[in-house]
C-alpha cells in the first residue's frame, strides 16, 4: 500500500520540513547507484511509476522511476505526488546530451533553467538548492527539453542556439550565453512542471552520456512509442537489420551507468548542503540599518 503522511496534502506550497524529498528519474539506470544508498528502504505501491522510500543521510526520500518519455515522466510523478505526503521537494536526476563543446562526458550541469522546445517555457529551478547543488561542483546551466532524441550534431547545434538566445535564461544563471552549459533531455520540462503545479521547489541535475560533437544511432528514435519511451522490442527488431549500432549502443548504456555514480553522489552532496544552509541563521541586520526618518512640515 502507498505510503501517506496526514497533515499536509502534497499538493500545497509550503509542506513542511518534515516532508519527503522526491527524486525522480526518467530509467531505472540513473538511480542505480543511489538505491543501495538507501537506509530503511522499502518499496511504494504506486500505479505507473517504481517507487522506493527511505532514508538519505539526515533526509527522508522517495526514489521513483517513471519510464522515459513524456507520457510516462508526466502520468508517473503526477501519481507519486498524489500518493505521498507531505512532500517537501523534487530533485529529477539522469543523463542527458551535451549541447555545448565545454562539457565533456560525464560532466555535470545543475539546472537552474528547463526550455521546453515544444512550449518555449522557461521554468526555474528552486534558488536555494541551485546554491546547494554548487556544493558538488557542478555546472550551473540549462536543460533544453527536446520533443525527440537529439541524436544528430546538427540537432544538437539547433537546440543550442535556442538554449543561448533565450538571454534571460543566461543571465539567471549567472554566464554569458556563448559558454552556457545546455544539455538535452526529453523529461525535465515535464518533471519542472509537475513541480510548479504542486508549489513545490525543484532542482534538476544532469551528467552527460554523450556530448555535442556525439551522433546516436538514429534507431533510437525510430523505437520510440506514440508517448516518447524507447521500446526495447522496437530496438532490438531495428539491430536485425543495423547490427553495427549495436556497439554505441552499449557503450552509451555503459556510460550512463558511469553516470549514474556521479548522480548519486550530487543528490547526497546537495542535500547535505541544502540542509547546512537552512540551519545555518541568516547574518543579523547591522544596527545602523534601520534608519527613523521625522517628517517634518516644510517651513513657509
Amino acid at each position: 500500500m502507498a505510503e501517506r503522511q496526514t497533515g499536509v496534502a502534497s499538493s500545497g506550497a509550503g509542506s513542511g520540513e518534515r516532508g519527503l524529498t522526491v527524486i525522480v528519474a526518467a530509467m531505472r539506470e540513473e538511480v542505480s547507484a543511489l538505491l543501495p544508498r538507501l537506509s530503511s528502504a522499502r518499496r511504494l505501491t504506486v500505479t505507473g511509476v517504481e517507487a522506493t522510500v527511505g532514508q538519505l543521510g539526515a533526509t527522508r526520500v522517495a526514489v521513483a522511476v517513471t519510464g522515459d518519455g513524456e507520457q510516462n515522466a508526466r502520468c508517473g510523478l503526477a501519481a507519486l505526488l498524489a500518493a505521498v505526503m507531505p512532500v517537501r521537494r523534487v530533485i529529477a536526476l539522469g543523463v542527458a546530451g551535451g549541447l555545448h563543446a565545454n562539457l565533456e562526458r560525464a560532466a555535470l550541469v545543475s539546472c537552474a533553467e528547463v526550455l521546453d522546445v515544444a512550449s518555449q517555457r522557461l521554468y526555474h529551478g528552486d534558488a536555494a538548492l541551485v546554491v546547494a547543488a554548487d556544493a558538488t561542483g557542478a555546472r550551473r546551466g540549462i536543460a533544453v527539453t527536446a520533443n525527440r532524441i537529439a541524436d544528430t550534431v546538427e540537432e544538437k547545434r539547433r537546440l543550442l542556439m535556442l538554449a543561448t538566445a533565450r538571454a534571460d535564461a543566461a543571465a539567471s544563471v549567472g554566464v554569458p550565453g556563448s559558454d552556457l552549459a545546455a544539455v538535452v533531455d526529453l523529461e525535465s520540462a515535464v518533471f519542472a512542471a509537475a513541480a510548479d503545479r504542486a508549489g513545490l521547489p525543484w532542482l534538476v541535475l544532469r551528467a552527460v552520456s554523450d556530448t555535442a560533437d556525439e551522433a546516436l544511432p538514429a534507431l533510437l528514435n525510430g523505437s520510440r512509442d506514440q508517448g516518447g519511451a524507447v521500446r526495447r522490442g522496437r530496438v532490438v527488431r531495428a539491430l536485425l537489420g543495423n547490427p553495427g549500432a549495436l556497439a554505441p549502443l552499449l557503450a552509451l548504456r555503459q556510460r550512463v551507468l558511469g553516470c549514474a555514480d556521479i548522480l548519486a553522489h550530487a543528490v547526497v552532496t546537495t542535500l547535505d548542503a541544502a540542509e547546512e544552509l537552512r540551519a545555518t541563521p541568516p547574518p543579523a541586520a547591522p544596527a545602523s540599518g534601520v534608519v527613523h526618518l521625522n517628517v517634518l512640515p516644510t517651513e513657509t
